[in-house]
């Protein structure tokens, strides 16, 4: 009986809750700052085998999104999900980087009656997936996008929305972008009042689409000048060859036989980095030092926007290829190869198995790359 609930439950949340594209205000939009599409050479990618969810990319060519930036008036801010809704409570798709099914909002938080207005101009600090990978990647690019706004570089007095507390890896980035004009103003998750959830009415907010898809990190080349200014103020040494190791990452795609791949290593020059000990400006300056990188598939890999025609090999405990750092490493001129492991799904734990890597194969490999 509660399987039959759970199921009905679903199927109601799904004729509820809409979730459209930006593209619905048609002609209505004033599109700005407009990034025309940037191809991409992949070729190895249809040969690659890529996690089902990121077969859609799987082309000799990517396209980059065109982004732009609009002004939208009369729309709905949901902290909880840090999404924007219309004002008939559909989803902008737009609002949120990762694609998620209707079923996994809440009602409550989308269709709350009780509303705090928000006047004058506003823009957001998306801050729901918030890991270094979303805050480098996704929302720092657009972010960039929004702020090259005409409205916002005229001076014009802005609140910048954010649902949490900033952390100082996104403060740290968000330095270089925040003029005076633009005043932090934290919205609570929800306020407990009746258990009943808040809303906020913005009266004129500027939002930026993506400059990337789902499951790629591929950015067009205007990205650059974003990434740029946190470079060391010095020309690159090119010196490190890089191990990024997962040790402090709380037992989650640990390589188990890390000693014998790092004996491997060393032969090759390589040195081991924990990046959870280091500080975002060290994690810079070693990338932007980098020449060659080793890494099991994890955030740490968005370091790469710091190098300069750096090589990569990228390991994978599963049978397949998550390709955020691929399309990374194209858009950026990098050398890319990868290896994959044949760990299976494991209930509770996801993709993110702890495994062991064939050695042999790891040293086929970085013979050929370095």
């Amino acid at each position: 009986m509660q399987k039959i609930l759970r199921k009905l439950w679903t199927l109601l949340k799904r004729l509820v809750i809409k979730i459209v594209s930006i593209e619905i205000y048609g002609d209505n939009l004033n599109k700005v700052n407009v990034i025309a599409p940037e191809i991409i050479l992949t070729p190895e990618a249809p040969s690659m085998v890529f996690i089902d969810e990121a077969k859609f990319l799987q082309a000799e060519t990517y396209t980059t999104p065109c982004a732009y930036t609009v002004l939208l008036e009369g729309v709905f801010y949901c902290p909880q999900y840090s999404v924007i809704l219309t004002k008939e409570r559909q989803i902008l798709s737009e609002s949120f980087n990762v694609a998620k099914p209707p079923e996994e909002f809440a009602l409550k938080y989308l269709f709350s009656p009780k509303i705090e207005k928000v006047t004058g101009y506003s823009i957001i600090w998306h801050q729901t997936t918030n890991n270094y990978y979303h805050t480098l990647i996704d929302n720092l690019s657009r972010f960039y996008l929004t702020c090259q706004h005409h409205i916002i570089q005229q001076g014009t007095e802005i609140k910048l929305l954010h649902s949490r507390h900033i952390s100082a890896v996104e403060e740290f980035y968000l330095s270089k972008f925040l003029q005076p004009n633009i005043k932090k103003h934290c919205v609570n998750n929800h306020k407990r009042d009746n258990n009943i959830a808040q809303l906020f009415y913005l009266e004129k907010l500027i939002i930026s689409t993506f400059l990337n898809y789902n499951f790629s990190a591929a950015l067009p080349s205007v990205c650059r000048q974003i990434f740029s200014r946190y470079y060391p103020s010095r020309l690159r040494a090119r010196k490190h060859r890089i191990f990024i190791s997962r040790a402090e990452s709380y037992n989650n795609r640990n390589i188990i036989n890390e000693a014998e791949l790092l004996e491997l290593l060393n032969k090759f020059g390589f040195k081991k980095y924990i990046l959870e000990k280091m500080s975002v400006t060290e994690q810079i300056e070693l990338f932007y030092d980098a020449e060659v990188v080793v890494a099991p598939h994890g955030a740490g890999l968005s370091n790469l926007v710091f190098s300069e025609n750096v090589k990569v090999l990228e390991l994978f405990p599963y049978p397949f290829v998550v390709p955020y750092f691929y399309y990374l490493a194209k858009s950026m001129g990098h050398t890319y190869d990868y290896w994959c492991g044949n760990c299976q799904y494991t209930p509770g734990k996801g993709w993110n198995n702890n495994f062991s890597v064939d050695i042999s194969k790891i040293h086929e490999l970085l013979q050929a790359l370095v």
